[in-house]
């Protein structure tokens, strides 16, 4: 005889259910299996499953991708440090993004993979007890008992009122199960529980219950195995049928993409379409011109009529007798204090000290396509070109290199036409603050602060020209060319 013996019981009510788990495990009998048609706190209760440890699961899976994702972010600007106007290398603000991110993906794998593991999916094995009725409202109980608490078990469940009793010492092996049809005497059930071949014939019994199935005998275990895997088999094919689905949906979905800015060529072939080009994005940005030019107040407005001359493709012919336009644009440029216009101050600096000779030419070009006929050409650049000038690659991506390679402040302010705005030890013009004692009136935060954004805030009496300086100077200095100057400027007291 097998050393246990399995009684399925069926039950139209959950209170049933309950009541039939808590008098088996008060009567010591712990292999209890419950099937519901639906999620159940009152049969879990009973059964005392504490609470889901897939939380536990899910917590620290969050916890180790936000670490990866602060250390991953961290790591790699260590490894690959971009220095950026004097910005720290580590900013935790800025890897919050990328660490929440792996917080979420690892917290959601984690407790996909707990769920897995805590509930031991897949379940290969077949589930031999299982019966499709507890898929339709009814609630089943499984337990397994030794054969002297056999009587012991069925007194219990029969005590709630099954609507269904089975027992096999193998576990009940049921299908779609065959009624018999026949109606006996007032004491004969409807059907009749039988138990598998293994079970001893002289324990075998009638149970008195209304809807008893008969179970099929001679189970095939082989074929409920290739039945559970096929099964298996059809959800994992649902899964990855779904997930090709949203992958062809997504790949079907016209991409936008980007285009990576052309590195133009300023040689003596380049066209007036590049070099306009280019200059465009200089003047609206890089370059600081609409700082100035920009509102009509401190400098001629380059973009509209001023003083009935037209715009500056069309004025910049008659400006000066005898010099063509792109001359006088050039000239103005590299010796802005040779051609003032009236009623404005000699404010601009040289741009040579900021701005490459193909740069220069290029801004030429654009403003001559205002209103004029672009005659800039390769041979123009290349014969004023003194050999300090370096490809316009980067002012067709808007952002250009150092002015000076020099890590001496005042070669670094000269280069970048700061003593064209700012005084010190004599030289340079009153636009903005002096340089002389300043200090002694601001701190080091502040005038990089100021160097970065200088809008940030205009020192008193100076508020009018607050949009003079240019914002470029976090991209076009080095990081230690901006401590150089900052440090240079809090020793001047």
């Amino acid at each position: 005889m097998s050393r246990t013996v399995g009684l399925l019981a069926s039950f139209d009510y959950v209170d049933s259910a309950v009541n039939a788990i808590g008098e088996l495990r008060a009567a010591g009998l712990k292999k209890i299996t419950a099937y519901m048609p639906y999620p159940d706190h009152h049969i879990e209760e009973a059964l005392g499953y504490d609470q889901s440890p897939v939380r536990v699961w899910a917590l620290v899976g969050g916890l180790l991708g936000a670490g990866g994702g602060f250390a991953l972010t961290s790591f790699t600007s260590m490894d690959w440090p971009l220095v950026t106007g004097g910005k720290p290398i580590l900013s935790i603000p800025a890897y919050v993004i990328i660490s929440f991110e792996m917080m979420v993906l690892f917290g959601v794998l984690s407790a996909v993979i707990g769920f897995f593991i805590n509930s031991r999916l897949p379940y290969i094995k077949p589930m031999v007890v299982y019966d499709p009725e507890f898929s339709a409202g009814k609630f089943g109980i499984y337990v397994t008992v030794a054969p002297d608490r056999l009587d012991q078990a069925r007194s219990i469940l029969r005590g709630q009122d099954p609507s269904e009793l089975r027992e096999d010492p193998a576990g009940v092996g049921h299908a779609p199960a065959e009624v018999d049809s026949g109606f006996g005497g007032p004491g004969d059930p409807v059907g009749i529980a039988r138990a598998s071949s293994e079970f001893d014939p002289e324990s075998e019994t009638r149970e008195d219950l209304v809807g008893v199935a008969q179970g099929p005998s001679g189970l095939d275990s082989t074929s409920e195995r290739r039945t559970m895997l096929f099964e298996n088999l059809k959800i994992f094919g649902v899964v990855i049928g779904t997930l090709a689905l949203f992958t062809l949906v997504a790949n079907s979905i016209p991409q936008v993409q980007s285009e990576v800015p052309l590195a133009l060529s300023f040689g003596a072939d380049v066209s007036a379409d590049e070099l306009m080009a280019s200059g465009e994005i200089l003047y609206n940005g890089a370059g600081g011109c609409l700082a100035c030019h920009g509102t009509g107040t401190r400098a001629p407005n380059l973009l509209t009529d001023h003083s009935g001359t037209g715009v500056i493709g069309v004025r910049c012919t008659n400006r000066v007798g005898g010099e063509d336009c792109k001359a006088y644009i050039y000239s103005s440029m590299v010796e802005p204090n040779a051609y003032v216009v009236e009623g404005f101050d000699p404010i601009m600096p040289d741009m040579r000290r900021s701005l490459s000779n193909e740069q220069i030419w290029a801004l030429v070009a654009y403003l001559q396509s205002l209103g004029g006929e672009v005659t800039v050409t390769g041979a123009d650049i290349g014969a004023s070109d003194d050999g300090s000038s370096t490809t316009a690659t980067a002012a067709a991506a808007g952002a250009p290199g150092p002015a000076s390679a020099s890590s001496d402040p005042l070669e670094i302010m000269t280069a970048n036409g700061c003593l064209s705005c700012h005084e010190l030890d004599g030289g340079g013009l009153p636009m903005g603050p002096s340089f002389d004692g300043i200090g002694a009136r601001v701190d080091a935060d502040y005038i990089r602060e100021s160097i970065l954004d200088p809008t940030a805030g205009a020192s008193e009496g100076y508020e009018d020209m607050s949009m003079l300086m240019p914002a470029l100077f976090g991209s076009q200095l080095t990081a230690g060319q901006l401590e150089a100057v900052v440090q240079f400027l809090v020793s001047q007291r």
